[in-house]
């Protein structure tokens, strides 16, 4: 029974689907009963790597 339930849990993530993406506008309410919609920038939220020149991970240190 453990097996089948661990089967389905795994499965439902495909069985759900997509979830709904956030809107990419801004909707403004001006005055005399006006709106103005703003299309926003996608945002990138991935940290941007480092310059090999400042990152000491790398090897390219020189050794004695």
């Amino acid at each position: 029974m453990n097996a089948a339930l661990f089967a389905l849990a795994a499965l439902l993530p495909s069985m759900i689907g997509p979830l709904p993406q956030a809107p990419r506008s801004l909707a403004v309410a001006l005055c005399a009963d006006g709106k103005a919609t703003i299309p926003l920038p996608a945002r990138d939220d991935r940290p941007a790597p480092c310059a090999q020149k400042g990152c000491h991970a790398g090897c390219s240190r020189k050794r004695f």
